[in-house]
């Protein structure tokens, strides 16, 4: 029987449009280009989870503590007293390794033994897939970072990867699209002639609690965060 995170808010639509909730043990990856909205994505969902009684760890390769802390509660999205009470662990890439080697694919690091903390949480997000964490992935890189992402599953968590499909290797990209469970592509459409509104493709969902939608289209508000447009869109 599957499980499911629970991240409903009763500020938005964002839970009820995916379904009710996000399957336990899914690799659930969000890509697009550059501005489209893939982190504040990940802090809707991190929110949500988090007031729901789930633990969290969350990996930035852009953004300090201070920092997060700050771009949460301009969205309204308070996680100070999570951080706290050890209910989420947030991590900046340049804490979690000691120092950035050249052309070194540092995510190999969560592989071993001293990381094993940043993983026993049951919802796990790496925010993004781009320098330091990966670079330049090979085959065999790609392979090898496949197959662990599957054991972190195979162990009921939740791990949500963002990337830009542009900036990372291609071979890695098909491969992960195919395991994936959950696989969302963020997109920008135009509205009339000077409006764009950033869309939520779901391409896949495996076992959804309930119906989801296919297309959901939202914006950001300061100090509201993720709003879900009810209009419809060409």
């Amino acid at each position: 029987m599957v499980g499911y995170i629970n991240i409903y808010l009763d500020r938005d639509e964002f839970s009820n449009r995916i379904g009710g909730g996000i399957p336990k043990g899914s690799i659930f990856i969000i890509e697009g280009e550059n501005g489209t909205g893939k982190s504040v994505i990940c802090q809707r969902i991190l929110y949500g989870a988090l007031l729901n009684n789930h633990t969290a760890t969350y990996i930035s390769t852009e953004l300090s503590v201070v920092d997060f802390i700050k771009q949460m509660e301009s969205l309204g999205y308070d996680i100070k007293d999570y951080l706290l009470n050890q209910k989420l662990l947030f991590i900046p890439t340049l804490n979690l390794f000691s120092r950035i080697k050249e052309r070194e694919n540092l995510i190999f690091e969560l592989t071993k033994e001293k990381s094993r903390k940043l993983l026993e949480n049951g919802l796990i997000i790496l925010d993004s897939l781009s320098y330091p964490l990966i670079d330049g992935l090979d085959k065999m890189d790609s392979v090898r970072l496949i197959e662990f992402l599957s054991k972190i599953k195979n162990l009921d968590k939740t791990i949500i990867l963002t990337y830009n499909p542009s900036e990372i290797n291609k071979f890695f990209v098909r491969n992960i699209r195919r395991i994936a469970d959950i696989y969302f592509n963020l997109r920008f459409s135009s509205i009339g002639e000077s409006s764009l509104l950033k869309i939520i493709e779901v391409k896949r969902f495996r076992y959804p609690m309930g119906v989801y939608s296919t297309l959901i289209p939202f914006r950001v508000e300061p100090n509201i965060g993720l709003i879900i447009e009810i209009s419809s869109y060409v």
